[in-house]
């Protein structure tokens, strides 16, 4: 975590009191899939040039907006099958965002027409793994533009996150795992997680990858190119697209030759960049094979 702000912790595990409604019954805690991210590089953002700073500011009051409360929402369609419509609870605070979704044991939030096919705990921590892909992915997308990484842990425990108010051991584990294990910039995901995920084959678990050191983390790299606009993307977009973030990725990567530590997060980053978007290619690329 950077040093630009406390975990949202604060902003609901302060005191008894806290944890008490107006009945004066405790709160309760509940198992739930519990995403926690922030950026990095971001230490030192008071320093920064107001043309790098402005966006980033622009950036941390879009997070902020993105504040919620949970809905889950299932209806069969059509077709036989059954869609689901999920907007997890939300809280930001400084450049940290916790993002939580409830179990499939949770009756007060899993729709009661769920399809005893879905009903099968590996399916619904794919479906999780894959929104909290849909989050990271936009946020990363528009932290890239601006030169910053994104860093995370997603953990599965006991959580209260409730209009605003976030505290439980999940929270501290994946606060724990984005300061101390995860290192580079990924979300790693924790074995709690993992074993929910057992009855997935390998080969369906794209919305993973697993590192050099054995840890398996999220793949929000293959998404973000989706945030890049509202609409259909065509080869020459995608070509502009990368060729414009690999010149930032790129150029931080040189300024950063004094700065060892922090260098290997963007070679660690890039390389990770560049594997998801081998098929696209750089514009440069493109002009060469077109002469040919």
């Amino acid at each position: 975590m950077n040093s630009t702000g406390s975990p949202p912790t604060s902003c609901g595990a302060g005191s008894a009191e806290a944890a008490t409604d107006e009945s004066g019954d405790d709160q309760p805690l509940f198992d739930r899939f519990t995403l926690f991210f922030d950026f990095l590089g971001t230490s030192e953002a008071t320093r920064w040039p107001k043309e790098r700073l402005n966006p980033f500011v622009d950036l941390l009051i879009s997070i902020a907006q993105i504040q919620s409360e949970q809905d889950v929402e299932g209806n069969p369609q059509d077709d036989g099958s059954y869609r689901i419509w999920i907007t997890p609870q939300v809280t930001t605070f400084s450049d940290n965002i916790v993002v939580s979704y409830p179990s499939l044991e949770d009756k007060t939030s899993v729709p009661y027409g769920v399809p005893k096919h879905l009903k099968f705990e590996a399916h619904w921590a794919k479906f999780m793994c894959q929104d909290a892909i849909r989050i990271l992915s936009g946020v990363a997308e528009l932290g890239l533009r601006i030169g910053v990484l994104v860093r995370g842990g997603f953990t599965f425990g006991q959580l209260h996150h409730n209009q605003g108010a976030v505290f439980g051991e999940a929270l501290v584990e994946a606060n724990r795992i984005e300061k101390s294990e995860a290192i580079y910039p990924r979300v790693l995901v924790s074995e709690s997680i993992m074993q929910k995920l057992d009855g997935i084959p390998e080969a369906d678990r794209t919305f993973l990858l697993r590192d050099v050191d054995g840890r398996w983390h999220l793949n929000y790299f293959a998404d973000m190119i989706q945030h890049s606009t509202n609409g259909p993307i065509d080869d020459e977009q995608a070509q502009r697209w990368k060729s414009a973030h690999l010149v930032t990725i790129n150029a931080a990567i040189e300024g950063l030759a004094h700065d060892p530590h922090r260098r290997g997060k963007w070679v660690w980053f890039k390389a990770r960049f560049e594997e998801a978007y081998a098929h696209v290619q750089s514009d440069k690329a493109a002009k060469n094979g077109s002469e040919k």
